[in-house]
Order: structure tokens, then C-alpha cells, then sequence
């Protein structure tokens, strides 16, 4: 029997359309190989055979195929974010696909209030939308202390299962000073899901004062019921990193916040700075030790079952 895949973290390209300023060579992350992505990457980038009578899954192997996914907003236009939703629409249509789908819009909570619920509105005229995300990042303790970002968290409070992606790092130095802003934020914003990306950036094995950061702090953040953690984006940390690492990242996840607040996803197609395909990546990430030695609730849970509930697919 096949595991069914829902991907909550992934990005589609569409270079002729959107802006993508980080893509830019010129601009940040300066990194060596970020020509690789430097071209389109669409539905059809994670197919390997949809038969003509499976039209609702794409076969990423004869064990397992992707029935969802999340796109998580990739700077496709930061200044009227309501665009790259269009331009989604418009892609899983022309693209028949019956594959579940919600979006996750940008927004800058650094906006004046008014301004910030012009875009909203905009943003939740498409029924894709389930949240939103503003990249914290170094600029964490800057962007989550200003009044308008607390305001507009507030009005995202309001929303009924309404998410806001939690993109910034729990291991570097920044991370201690910030902490107790975001712990009042998620303490005034309790109906307001967040969700930590990328297992908030836990270092390499090696870097002990880091990893001890990186725990305590996740540790924290897990005693908060509306917190939620996806592994993924371990090519952002190393592109060298190795599964049995990227294994321990996931297991200290699921002791800390339980299986049921924990979720799979690839970061695609960043993901294919460390890997050659997308089939690849989850062809490594089924082998890891919980899903091998998992009982079946524990592989959908982390699979497929938890991104359905909390993104409401």
C-alpha cells in the first residue's frame, strides 16, 4: 500500500511573471549555486508519471505518491502579494490537477494598519489562502517589537484558523535577545497558528553551544499550543548535511512538541541544492528511522495527516 504524501513547504518559479528579487544575482543570499535556480519551476517539475487514471496523485515512487502540498510565498511581487495567489490559481487549472492545495500569501507586518487590511482583504478573496508570512530572519527582534507588526498580528488573531509562518533562526546569538518578544506574541495572539519553518534552522552536529541554543529554545516555543514545527530546508544549513543528522533534528522535534505537532516537507525546489530530484529527496526522507520503524499513524501523521488538519487541506 502506497504512503500518501502532502508536502507543506514548497515554491513554484515563474521568472517571466513574478519579480523575485532574492533570486537576483546582485542581491542577497549570496550564495555559490543560486544560479541553479534561476529558471521556472512548476507542477510539472515534481512529476515523475501521473497515469491518465490517477489524475488526483502525482507517483513519486511504486511506494509512495504526493496527494497536497503547500506553496509557501517565494517574493513572486512582496508589494501586492494578491498576485502570485492569481498567478497560482492559474497554474493548478491550466494544470488539471485535482492535487489538494492551500497558499501562504507575504505580507509586511511593519505596515501601517490600514494598509496592512487592504492587503489582507485582497489576499482572502482566494480561497487557497490559509495564511501568511513575513520573513523574520536576522531582523526578528526589529520586526516582531514594532507596534504596527503587533497590531497586525492582532488582526490576524481574529481570523479562524488562520496561520502565520515562523521563518527565523532559534540557534544564532539573535535568537537569545528575541525570545521574549516572541513569547509575548504568541502569549497575545493565542487563536493565531504558527508555524516554525525549517525546524527553526537547527545548527550541524558539532557547533554544541548553538545546539544547546537551538534546544532550549525550541523547547520553549513547544510549550505553546499554537506552535507548530516543519522539518525541512536542511540544504539552507549545509548543503553536505546527512540524513542521520537531519533523523536527530526530527526525532528532538517530535520529543519536544509531539508527533501531532510535527510535519515532513521538502522546501523545493531549494531542496535540489543538496538533491537531484524531488523524487529523491522524499525517496531519503521515507527511509528515515520513524517512518521505517513508525507505526502506520505515526508515518501519516508526519506524511500526510498533520499538514491536512493544520493547513486545512
Amino acid at each position: 500500500m502506497s504512503l500518501c504524501i502532502i508536502d507543506p513547504h514548497l515554491h513554484f518559479f515563474k521568472l517571466n511573471q513574478g519579480s523575485y528579487h532574492w533570486l537576483h544575482a546582485d542581491n542577497p543570499p549570496f550564495w555559490a549555486d543560486k544560479h541553479l535556480l534561476q529558471r521556472d519551476f512548476l507542477l510539472t517539475d515534481l512529476t515523475v508519471k501521473t497515469p491518465a487514471t490517477e489524475r488526483n496523485n502525482i507517483f513519486l515512487d511504486e511506494s509512495f505518491i504526493l496527494t497536497g502540498f503547500v506553496h509557501i510565498e517565494a517574493g513572486f511581487d512582496n508589494d501586492n502579494p494578491w498576485r502570485e495567489l492569481q498567478y497560482l490559481q492559474a497554474l493548478t487549472t491550466q494544470a488539471q490537477t485535482s492535487l489538494k492545495s492551500r497558499t501562504i500569501a507575504s505580507v509586511n507586518l511593519l505596515n501601517e494598519p490600514k494598509l496592512f487590511n487592504n492587503t489582507l482583504s485582497k489576499l482572502q478573496r482566494y480561497s487557497s489562502l490559509v495564511g501568511v508570512r513575513h520573513i523574520l530572519d536576522e531582523q526578528a527582534l526589529a520586526i516582531l517589537s514594532a507596534e504596527n507588526s503587533q497590531i497586525n498580528l492582532a488582526t490576524l488573531n481574529q481570523i479562524p484558523n488562520f496561520i502565520f509562518e515562523l521563518q527565523l533562526s532559534l540557534a544564532d546569538k539573535s535568537a537569545h535577545n528575541m525570545m521574549p518578544v516572541l513569547m509575548k506574541t504568541l502569549s497575545q495572539h493565542q487563536q493565531l497558528r504558527f508555524i516554525i519553518n525549517h525546524a527553526g534552522f537547527p545548527p550541524i552536529a558539532g557547533s554544541s553551544s548553538a545546539r544547546q541554543q537551538w534546544q532550549k529554545n525550541m523547547a520553549v516555543l513547544a510549550r505553546f499550543n499554537n506552535v507548530y514545527v516543519k522539518c525541512s530546508g536542511a540544504e539552507m544549513i549545509a548543503r553536505d548535511y546527512t540524513l542521520s543528522w537531519f533523523s536527530e533534528v526530527v526525532a528532538e522535534c517530535i520529543k519536544l512538541f509531539s508527533i501531532n505537532r510535527v510535519m515532513l516537507a521538502s522546501n523545493f525546489p531549494v531542496c535540489l541544492l543538496s538533491k537531484n530530484s524531488y523524487r529523491k529527496y522524499w525517496q531519503e526522507i521515507v527511509t528515515l528511522p520513524i517512518i521505517k520503524q513508525g507505526s502506520p499513524e505515526q508515518k501519516n501523521a508526519l506524511l500526510h495527516d498533520n499538514a491536512l488538519r493544520i493547513y486545512q487541506l
